[in-house]
């Protein structure tokens, strides 16, 4: 037994010994080889092991294009990245014709400051390839990392005459160009860019973007006068961003890449950019770009996009676009289960808003098997609501007269109130109460309940008057009324309460000269609840107009004069923006 196990011992150390024999050879080499001992020292965090390794190999082989990358590296983690210029001059004597050792002496001329240098080294490396950007782009950006941009421009144009290529370095020249504040230089750059390589568009609207509204003119008109497409298209970004999207969308239409699924993509991205913009000119942008999207698109992808872009046109109030396109998928067979029913119904509700109410109540009986209750009810309350914007009162509650919701319940507030019935119009909005409709339309009702709550009258036909004016679109001639109206009535009996109404309604259609005379007149009323409503509005309108020194006594007046109003935080925020202590909450 004893035999056999000093046996077992001695194959064991034997085989010991054998592994070993065998690895040796590997291990000997890797601790004679200075590369792979600096590669350890990196891997290490020994930088400076690793530097000196890396200087034992380029003395053997001094253009060693792996040793110079490695000390250029570890030399810039050490903070001495100048110290580079002697090994870079070594490698040169002993590789003239590497462009990679020549990239990497310019580096290292530049680290040390050695700045009459570069343009000799620049030179030797584009001899080499005469029509290689490389040697004048390493130069420029070296130039410009030491802040000398006039040097770094020059170097980027001496490439265009060097290398015969007119648009040589364009992007760069663009992104210096729009660093100096030059943005038509930078557009006419990033023209040139984009009509040699089509996928620098994006990088060229990022840019462009930035651009101050005084040059945004010169920007668009570089684009627009391209005679190619894709160049062309990248004005229509910036124009979206800068609030003309229906021009943005229409460039976009007249320049779509012939290939169907590019086109499909530029339309998509387009899309997405405007999906965060708000107002009927963003959402007609959408309408036009969808119905592009649909006549390249396969079903039924393209009847989602159409349905999208009546959508988008009604939302818009571009009610024509959006009924062709409904009347031809309400018409149309082939397409996806349902899409002939749910054309009807947004047709049906597009031919409501367009005042045809006939034509609309005609369409909806046709289909009425066609949809489900709810449906139909909620259907013939939108008709309903077309009826009294033309005045016919009866028709639209003969319209309803089977609806027991809600809803309907609301919409016979409403009507009351139109009527000028303020007693009517109270009882019909509390018997709906709080949740009947939208989140929206539950607000609106709230507000409305507020306008005339101090109003003493039963009856006020005058106001109904105002409100159904509002009702068909005409804003101004709304305004106006409430105005006149708010004159007969005393300030806490309901006349400052119109009046801020009214200036409200002509601050959101933009009339901030009438807005302001109006604000200043409700918050002059001091109503104990209108009066700060009214002060909180004025002080939003003069900080929107640039005239914040102007808001802040009025603010300060609300704060203090009505310190137990639920609108003081508001108002507090904004005194700390009309003071510019807190940026413009956008």
């Amino acid at each position: 037994m004893a035999a056999q196990a000093g046996g077992r011992a001695r194959l064991a150390r034997a085989l010991v010994a054998a592994l070993a024999a065998v690895g040796l050879p590997g291990r000997l080499a890797a601790q004679s080889d200075p590369i792979a001992r600096a590669a350890d020292f990196e891997r290490r965090g020994n930088h400076a092991g690793a530097a000196e390794q890396y200087r034992l190999a380029l003395a053997d082989r001094p253009a060693d294009v792996t040793a110079l990358l490695g000390l250029e590296r570890t030399l810039g983690q050490l903070g001495k990245a100048g110290e580079l210029v002697g090994p870079a001059r070594a490698a040169l004597r002993a590789d003239a014709k590497s462009a990679v050792v020549a990239g990497i002496a310019l580096r290292a001329y530049a680290a040390a400051d050695f700045i009459d240098s570069l343009r000799p080294i620049t030179e030797r490396w584009a001899a080499l390839d005469p029509a290689d950007e490389d040697p004048w782009r390493e130069l420029g950006l070296l130039l410009a990392q030491k802040r000398d941009r006039a040097g770094a421009r020059a170097a980027f144009l001496l490439a265009r005459p060097r290398t015969g290529k007119p648009d040589a370095l364009a992007p760069e020249l663009a992104q210096l160009a729009g660093a100096d504040g030059d943005w038509a230089g930078a557009a006419a750059e990033w023209a040139r860019a984009v009509r040699r390589v089509s996928g620098y568009r994006t990088a060229a609207v990022t840019q462009l973007a930035g651009a101050p509204e005084a040059q945004r003119a010169a920007v668009l008109a570089t684009f627009r006068a391209a005679t190619e497409a894709p160049v062309r298209r990248v004005a229509a970004d910036p124009l979206i961003r800068w609030g003309d999207p229906v021009a943005g969308a229409a460039l976009i239409r007249s320049g779509l890449p012939d290939d169907g699924r590019a086109a499909g993509d530029v339309l998509r991205a387009t899309l997405e950019t405007l999906r965060g913009i708000a107002g009927r000119d963003a959402r007609r942008a959408q309408g036009l770009l969808l119905e592009a999207l649909a006549s390249r698109s396969l079903e039924p992808a393209a009847t989602r996009a159409s349905l999208d872009a009546a959508q988008a046109y009604a939302e818009a109030g571009a009610l024509e676009d959006a009924r062709r396109l409904l009347q031809r998928l309400a018409s149309a067979g082939g397409g996806p289960p349902g899409t002939a029913v749910a054309a009807a119904r947004t047709l049906i509700t597009v031919l409501a808003d367009e005042g045809k109410v006939d034509e609309a109540e005609q369409l909806l009986e046709r289909g009425r098997e066609t949809l489900d209750t709810d449906e139909r009810l909620a259907l013939r309350r939108r008709l309903a609501l077309g009826w009294v914007r033309q005045g016919r009162f009866d028709r639209a509650e003969a319209v309803i007269a089977a609806d027991s919701s809600v809803e309907a319940a609301a919409l016979r507030g409403r009507f009351q109130l139109l009527r000028g019935d303020l007693k009517g119009a109270v009882a019909w909005f509390q018997g709906a109460g709080p949740y009947a409709g939208t989140r929206e339309e539950s607000q609106a009702r709230f507000a409305l309940v507020a306008l005339i709550q101090p109003i003493e009258a039963d009856s006020l036909p005058a106001l109904g008057a105002a409100l159904l004016r509002l009702e068909r679109g005409d804003t101004t001639g709304a305004a106006t009324d409430l105005e006149a109206l708010a004159g007969t009535l005393p300030p806490e009996k309901g006349g400052s309460e119109l009046m801020l109404h009214a200036g409200r309604l002509s601050a959101a259609r933009g009339d901030r000269v009438v807005a302001e005379r109006r604000l200043r007149a409700a918050a002059a009323g001091n109503a104990p609840t209108t009066a700060p409503a009214a002060e909180l509005e004025l002080g939003r309108l003069l900080i929107a107009l640039g005239r914040g020194p102007e808001a802040v006594p009025v603010l300060e007046h609300l704060i203090v004069t009505y310190a137990g109003s639920a609108l003081v935080p508001q108002a507090r925020r904004l005194l700390d923006e009309a003071r510019g202590a807190v940026p413009p909450k956008t």
